[in-house]
């Protein structure tokens, strides 16, 4: 009988994601307090705390793989969580304790298991996190927001994080992925195929639409795989390899992908911060979006204009249609990081690939006989992808975008607040790539997707225990109740233009008084 496995919860995992800093060396450190770190960042100073030690980044903030803004989040604040979630061990262990120049020190008027110090500071490059105040969009069954205890749940989460690399949970199968890269084979081969030997039909042409599309969705799954490193762990094989995957075989860009993700994870569901739901004029996931909003990711206002009150109004209705486009703004999104982001690390590879794309996909489209069938394909091609934008936006767009206690919600909370799964016999796995456990792998987002449904459990046993809701829904009602969602806030936009309206012609009456009375 094989030996049983150890609970996560159990004390012999009690040691944390990783080894504790050098205390010889943290030691001779001096100490910072909070009041000491808000002066220090006021100053311009990017500093983050990392297992208790504080690190000054300004040095290394334009080195980072994962662009600037992942680490510019996390300034003046506990980024403990986020760095081991995202980052091999190594990282903490040698890299970050190099940029140590402080070991932090709470205060007397620090607030306790705090993990945000900066909340009421204006930082030019991330606003302050939304929060509710303890109003839930979805509110926690069995315990009020103010009734969860952060530290407890940080400290499991922990736990299970060392349990996972105890049981080899990072570790990737590589024979999982010979199924995978024999479904690209045959969706590549069957989409060529009947471009280049089939029957000159419209039929022949969507179906060859169809496999490209589907191509496409499944080649964004292994690159997700490779842009958080799931497959090797070597992060430059990785992103070589994800670049010729993403661009040269979808024309989109995965520098571009990645900036944009990682910040993303890191500030998950947040409507100043977050790109992701980031989508005027044509989505608005939260009322907060009618206040014409600064996004630090775009370094613009998002503005709440004419065009964008009517499209919200009709955003779940619109929905659908949309997403049939969502791929056009991604090529577009992808060349202009391309040619004008300051931070491109693999620029001209990425272009080079690009290019090669489109000379084999216009050569591939040139095969097609007439100008309306290479129109349809196309078409079809690019409008069929729809189906992994609706699958990625269902996994946030009707989530939490409020935190009840931004100075004190730990990592692991606001990872399960703002994200659902998606329920699916272990037969369709293929088709939702890992994406059905989007819960899971924002907790740990190096774990291969392979090893997802094997996590769940574990999860699901950490949310009864912290009584926090696992939002889990089929694909088809995690579809109605997004566009339920959707419709709810669509509801509020007539209500928004006839306060407005009230508060122009207030203003109006206002100024006519005064006037008169000159």
């Amino acid at each position: 009988m094989p030996p049983r496995t150890p609970s996560p919860f159990q004390p012999q995992y009690t040691q944390g994601l990783r080894p504790s800093n050098d205390g010889r060396r943290s030691s001779k450190l001096p100490g910072c307090t909070a009041g000491e770190l808000r002066r220090r960042i006021g100053q311009g100073e990017y500093l983050v705390i990392i297992d208790g030690l504080v690190c000054k980044l300004n040095g290394f903030v334009g080195k980072h793989p994962g662009g600037p803004l992942a680490i510019q989040h996390m300034v003046g604040r506990d980024a403990t969580d986020e760095v081991a979630s995202m980052h091999p061990r190594e990282v903490l262990d040698v890299l970050m304790p190099r940029w140590a120049v402080a070991r932090f020190v709470p205060d007397a008027g620090c607030a306790k298991h705090a993990v945000s110090f900066v909340e009421d500071m204006q930082l030019p490059y991330s606003a302050p996190r939304s929060s509710s105040l303890g109003a839930y969009k979805y509110p926690q069954p069995g315990a009020a927001a103010s009734d969860l205890d952060y530290a407890a749940i940080q400290r499991d989460y922990r736990q299970l994080g060392a349990h996972l690399h105890a049981a080899g949970f990072y570790q990737c199968r590589y024979s999982d992925y010979a199924f995978e890269a024999a479904r690209y084979a045959a969706l590549f081969a069957t989409a060529v195929g009947l471009v280049l030997a089939g029957p000159h039909s419209a039929w022949t042409y969507l179906a060859a639409a169809v496999s490209t599309a589907m191509l496409w969705q499944q080649l964004a799954f292994f690159a997700h795989d490779l842009g958080h490193n799931e497959l090797t762990g070597r992060r430059r094989f990785d992103m070589v390899l994800g670049i010729c995957v993403g661009n040269l075989l979808g024309g989109l860009s995965v520098g571009w992908w990645k900036k944009n993700h990682n910040t993303h994870h890191i500030v998950t569901n947040d409507v100043d911060n977050d790109p992701d739901i980031q989508h005027l004029p044509f989505f608005a996931v939260s009322t907060r979006f009618f206040e014409s909003r600064y996004s630090t990711y775009y370094k613009r206002i998002m503005h709440f204009d004419a065009a964008a009150r009517v499209l919200v109004a009709l955003q779940d209705k619109l929905y659908y249609p949309i997403m049939c486009f969502a791929r056009y703004n991604l090529y577009v999104q992808s060349w202009s990081y391309l040619a004008f982001s300051d931070f491109a690390p693999f620029r001209w590879l990425e272009i080079g690939c690009v290019a090669l794309f489109l000379v084999w996909f216009s050569w591939l489209v040139a095969q097609i006989p007439t100008w309306p069938l290479r129109a349809l394909y196309v078409l079809v091609a690019n409008s069929v992808s729809a189906i992994i934008h609706i699958q990625i936006t269902l996994s946030h767009f009707a989530m939490s975008t409020e935190s009840p206690d931004p100075t004190h919600e730990c990592f692991a909370a606001r990872q399960i607040r703002t994200t659902m799964d998606v329920a699916c016999p272990r037969w369709l796995d293929w088709f939702h790539g890992g994406l059905q456990f989007q819960i899971e792998h924002h907790l740990f987002p190096r774990v291969p997707r392979h090893r997802l449904r094997e996590l769940q459990p574990m999860v699901k046993a950490l949310c009864r225990k912290h009584r926090m809701d696992f939002m889990e829904f089929s694909f088809v009602d995690g579809n109605v109740y997004t566009v339920r969602w959707l419709g709810e806030v669509a509801s509020r936009v007539s209500l928004f233009n006839a306060r407005e309206m009230q508060h122009a012609a207030e203003a109006a009456a206002a100024k006519t008084i005064k006037h008169r009375a000159l």
